[in-house]
């Protein structure tokens, strides 16, 4: 699977030829500040170039694409036809909205936007270049990719990353092996937010039809149109990530597990703990507790995930230790008191009273100077 931002990753060029409706190189965006230099992905609601910005340096550019309502006219983006429109628009808005969210995001393991722009009547984001390879290439070219204290850092600021997105009201609702990148000092970075667009709020989590669904990585709500989706189904999406890493397969389909589940049948997945060693004690069951089926059985919040790891690596003092959580730090607690009387500070500290004294007699010996003289 090509890497959606590393020039060695993009395409052939009779790969990137059978993409008829992809930006040719050349092409100018935003009145010439980006040129496009590569055709390097296309799913189904966004193509991915690498370009050329006006300063000269090396970016990504996402382009809001949903190819089943759009076609392309020229360089122009059009709705397929006039039913087709009103939701094109929606999903062009949504993508311009997120985008947004994004580019205001500060965090090491995600992906930085750096404008958010409409031309060719969509619109598009220039992100950055993440010179690496993708997780999922990384696994496919090798049967031990990485030892168990380097998953064990990888999760953990994976982990910070997905709490990050979840505090400002983002799902990813598309994390797997592709969709990490790790980057020339071993860092993993999450990109691809095409398929993100939900905000979280108490009230609904109910998704727009925007849907990418991966057999393996997906949880089974994201098989199902309007099926409420919440943190734990971004959290099945990286248990699932991290299954394949440790195992050296994705789990079985979610969808397969549900009918397993309905029919009273033994769950296809089978779990990681007790079955590999080297982590610390708690570690595997972590991840097979966000990979439960059901939404309601599996961990909530990336927050309790970070704690069970936490105790973990506290049970394992040799092991990795987790990276610095990019939270916002809490505030202090402040405690009123109430003032001790001037008497009771000076019968509790006689230290005080002699300074006190000894202060009023260098006081009056001043003043009788003056006077005397």
């Amino acid at each position: 699977m090509p890497n959606s931002t590393s020039p060695d990753q993009s395409a052939e060029p009779h790969e990137a030829a059978l993409f008829a409706d992809d930006l040719k190189p050349g092409s100018l965006l935003l009145d010439g500040q980006y040129e496009i230099l590569s055709f390097l992905n296309s799913g189904g609601f966004g193509i991915t170039y690498l370009a050329r910005d006006s300063v000269d340096r090396t970016v990504v550019i996402k382009e809001c694409f949903p190819n089943a309502l759009c076609r392309r006219s020229g360089a122009t983006v059009v709705a397929r036809s006039r039913k087709h429109a009103a939701e094109f628009r929606t999903v062009v808005q949504g993508f311009i909205d997120e985008a947004r969210s994004l580019s205001k995001v500060v965090h090491p393991g995600i992906v930085g936007v750096h404008q958010v722009f409409e031309d060719n009547g969509t619109a598009y984001m220039a992100i950055d270049f993440i010179d690496g390879k993708d997780l999922h290439d990384i696994l496919e070219s090798t049967d031990s990719a990485f030892s168990p204290a380097e998953v064990v850092v990888l999760l953990t600021r994976m982990l910070s990353a997905v709490e990050f997105i979840h505090q400002i009201g983002i799902l990813h609702r598309d994390i797997s092996p592709d969709n990490i990148l790790i980057d020339r000092n071993g860092k993993p970075v999450l990109i691809d937010f095409g398929a993100a667009s939900e905000q979280l709020t108490p009230e609904s989590r109910i998704v727009t039809a925007r849907r990418v669904v991966k057999d393996g990585y997906s949880p089974q709500e994201l098989y199902l149109t309007g099926a409420e989706q919440t943190a734990a189904s971004d959290l099945y999406a990286l248990g699932a990530t991290f299954y394949h890493v440790i195992s050296g397969k994705a789990p079985p389909a979610s969808q397969r597990r549900l009918a397993a589940l309905a029919g009273g049948t033994p769950d296809p997945c089978q779990p990681l703990a007790g079955r590999f060693a080297g982590f610390p004690p708690g570690f595997l069951e972590s991840i097979d507790a966000a990979l439960r089926v059901l939404q309601k059985d599996r961990l909530q919040s990336a927050s309790d995930w970070i704690q069970l790891v936490q105790t973990s690596l506290a049970q394992d003092p040799a092991g990795p230790k987790a990276p610095t959580s990019h939270t916002a730090p809490p505030r202090p607690t402040v405690t009123a008191t109430r003032a001790e009387p001037w008497g009771q500070i000076l019968a509790n500290r006689p230290q005080v009273l002699l300074a006190a004294g000894a202060l009023t007699v260098a006081a009056l010996a001043v003043v009788l100077w003056f006077i005397l003289t």
